[in-house]
């Protein structure tokens, strides 16, 4: 392993991971993703899916992290290229259907109690086999969970990006805890490179920049992000303010004037 932290060429393991990884991920090895597979859940503000993700493509996101079912829809409205991962269940044979349906990598979801118990690591494994087969790289996205909230504790965060990259993950989307220096050991337990998620809505813009911004100087590669981009009335300014940090290391009051813009 290179350097401080894990890198895409720590864990590429056949062509076609490292073609779809490359379409994600830009030369200097971040990426922003906008999280869109809240739909699934019933969230009904995403309704007009379509002119959002226009939105946040022009913005300058690096991919879209949807649905199979709303990636088919997709296809015909958005005008422009851009990567897609698939939200899927833990079923093996939607791996199959992704590298299908043009997919660039899949995620698979789980909030619960850490660490987990044998039968969710087996699903884990099942779908990280295929991914194997298919060349797909594969987002694993543990969070600590009680039930009611995430629970933003370093050691279980650290726990939680151990063991998506012990099951098989080519990337781990987990929460972000501060400060920087504090994250950094996050980053250091993990395996395998990681994306922080956007989590809940935040009462500002600042917020989520600060956030940002902090895990990126950790070493994370950047992040998964949803609520607190579509639910803002201008998602791609917000977009572009993230992506600055995330791709041109521009600091937070920098890209707030983006936003203000």
């Amino acid at each position: 392993m290179s350097g401080r932290y894990p890198t895409f060429e720590d864990i590429q393991s056949s062509l076609g991971k490292k073609h779809r990884l490359k379409n994600i991920f830009r030369d200097d090895g971040r990426a922003l993703i906008v999280a869109m597979d809240h739909g699934m859940r019933g969230n009904i503000q995403l309704r007009f899916i379509s002119d959002v993700a226009e939105k946040v493509i022009e913005g300058g996101a690096d991919a879209l992290l949807v649905t199979p079912g709303a990636a088919r829809y997709l296809m015909n409205k958005i005008h422009r290229r851009i990567s897609l991962i698939f939200s899927i269940p833990y079923d093996p044979s939607y791996v199959e259907l992704a590298v299908k349906l043009g997919a660039d990598a899949v995620k698979t979801t789980y909030f619960g109690e850490v660490p987990l118990d044998w039968d969710m690591m087996d699903k884990v494994w099942a779908v990280a086999r295929a991914c194997e087969e298919w060349g797909m790289p594969y987002m694993v996205e543990i969070v600590p969970f009680d039930g009611s909230k995430i629970i933003y504790d370093l050691e279980k965060i650290k726990q939680a990006a151990r063991i998506g990259g012990e099951l098989g993950g080519d990337i781990v989307k987990t929460a972000y805890v501060g400060p920087s220096q504090a994250y950094k050991e996050v980053i250091k337990a993990s395996l395998v490179p990681i994306t922080i998620m956007g989590g809940p809505k935040m009462d500002t813009i600042e917020e989520v920049l600060r956030m940002v911004k902090g895990a990126i100087e950790a070493g994370a590669t950047g992040g998964t992000i949803g609520r607190n981009i579509w639910q803002n009335e201008r998602p791609g300014k917000i977009v572009k303010a993230i992506t600055s940090i995330i791709h041109e290391d521009k600091d937070v009051e920098e890209a707030l004037k983006i936003v203000s813009d």
